[in-house]
């Protein structure tokens, strides 16, 4: 042990030898924190290892410049998937302590290989997107998104503790438990997780005595038994009154069934003979109700033939002298315009009507029209993608997915160079219901922005390889 003023090495006497400082509460203090390394230690042993962060990170109070305990530290963040914290612990420990400091071979380790530092750090950025899946109240994302984690990083505790957590949310408790039970092969007394696995199994214990409930009721029918011969005969026992009432309704079915022999077998027969001399007239009356309605038809088919030519003239003479009604593709520019003079922020009304405008006109306009397009188009585009991503934000927000698919898609179509535009979209048809078009869209991710994260996430997106995860 040395002096914590000289650091020159101190004997068994209550000051130092060099300076003749007063040691005494020093050497408790360095045997304190020795005391709680030691537990520490016998705690990471036997895998108890929240329980050796708690006696570590007091003896590094004790006494920060504990190297042992500050380096055994690291290595039990580093068991319980805690990376970044473990480096952090190695790196202070080096700092401290810079030669013959074993954390020097851990950090050589881990930056001798770049994938590996790579991976972490995906690890990381996927479990924040967790976090925020379960915000945004998207929790089967968050859930298929964990589970990529955990087949990384498997022993990431905070991983299988919100995992379990989804599960239990969601009423799914066996699939809790056994998250819970992998997260406490790892930290066998992580308070957290012995929490969620107590609620875990008492919600499984009420449902099978619900279960057990229902089956002893089923079950429960009074017997009887006598002897017939040598056997033993037994039958469910019926009350009396159940068996006055069962000859009650015995005469009531029997009185039904004749009702129904008579109506079904004698009836007929009697309504066939008053009705057969009616087929003849029945018949001609049919045929000359046929031919009336044949020519009816012809009438209609001709009077509806010449009202649709009229019509179709009527709209072609309104197309032509601008009576219709409707509004040109005049119009629409001319709308754009206005709502640009009139508000310059206002650029989703000028964008919306300029999408009214139909391209084949526009391929054919006077250069005038196309200048004035353009201009419009340029001018209020980038704002108005800011202001449909906003509008589909919030709409998210409120469950209002139809409006925040409709957001999306025109800032897509007016961007089409954002892969995290498409990714949004997509998503918002997923949490729409329709995983038909969000599976279209997660394959447009792929195509078009193969080198991407997004591509990369889009795969595990995908409903086909979603069903066979939760499958496996």
């Amino acid at each position: 042990m040395k002096c914590y003023s000289c650091s020159s090495r101190l004997n068994e006497g209550p000051v130092c030898p060099a300076c003749g400082a007063d040691v005494r509460i020093y050497k408790r203090i360095v045997s304190a924190s020795n005391a709680l390394y030691n537990e520490g230690l016998d705690k990471a042993r036997v895998r108890d290892l929240s329980g050796a962060v708690q006696s570590l990170r007091l003896s590094l109070k004790y006494n920060k410049k504990n190297i042992d305990a500050r380096n055994l530290l690291g290595l039990v963040y580093f068991e319980m998937g805690e990376v970044v914290l473990a480096l952090s612990e190695w790196i202070i420990s080096k700092n401290f302590e810079s030669k013959k400091n074993i954390a020097d071979e851990y950090i050589n380790r881990l930056q001798s290989s770049p994938a590996a530092l790579d991976t972490i750090s995906q690890t990381l950025k996927k479990f924040n997107q967790a976090l925020h899946y379960c915000y945004q109240d998207t929790r089967d994302l968050a859930v298929i998104q964990l589970k990529k984690i955990l087949s990384i990083n498997k022993n990431l505790i905070r991983g299988y503790q919100l995992l379990a957590l989804l599960y239990i949310d969601a009423q799914d408790y066996s699939k809790a438990r056994r998250t819970l039970l992998k997260s406490l092969s790892i930290d066998v007394n992580n308070t957290t997780s012995r929490h969620y696995l107590k609620i875990t199994n008492e919600a499984l214990k009420e449902i099978a005595e619900h279960s057990e409930d229902k089956r002893k009721r089923r079950d429960a029918i009074e017997t009887i038994s006598y002897q017939s011969g040598n056997d033993t005969i037994i039958q469910p026992s019926i009350p009396r009154e159940r068996a006055g009432m069962s000859s009650i309704i015995n005469i009531v079915i029997g009185v039904l069934v004749g009702v129904a022999i008579c109506w079904f077998l004698i009836l007929p027969s009697r309504l066939d003979r008053e009705t057969s001399g009616y087929d003849e007239q029945y018949k001609q009356v049919s045929e000359e109700l046929a031919a009336e309605k044949a020519n009816s038809q012809e009438i209609t088919r001709s009077l509806d033939s010449l009202r649709k030519e009229n019509e179709e003239l009527k709209a072609e003479l309104d197309s032509l002298t601008g009576a219709s009604g409707q509004l040109t593709d005049n119009d629409y520019l001319e709308m754009a315009a206005m709502a640009y003079i009139n508000d310059p922020e206002a650029s989703t009304e000028v964008i919306d009507a300029l999408s009214n405008i139909d391209p084949e006109y526009l391929k054919g306009a006077s250069s005038g029209f196309k200048a004035l397009f353009n201009k419009l188009s340029d001018t209020a585009g980038s704002a108005a993608i800011a202001d449909y991503i906003g509008k589909a934000r919030s709409a998210i927000r409120q469950n209002d997915y139809a409006s925040a698919i409709d957001a999306y898609e025109k800032a897509w179509e007016l961007d089409r160079t954002d892969s995290d535009m498409l990714m949004n979209l997509a998503h918002a048809y997923r949490q729409s219901g329709d995983t038909k078009k969000a599976d279209e869209l997660y394959n447009e991710v792929i195509r078009l922005f193969p080198e991407s994260q997004n591509a990369i996430d889009a795969k595990d997106y995908i409903t086909a390889q979603t069903e066979s995860e939760q499958a496996g």
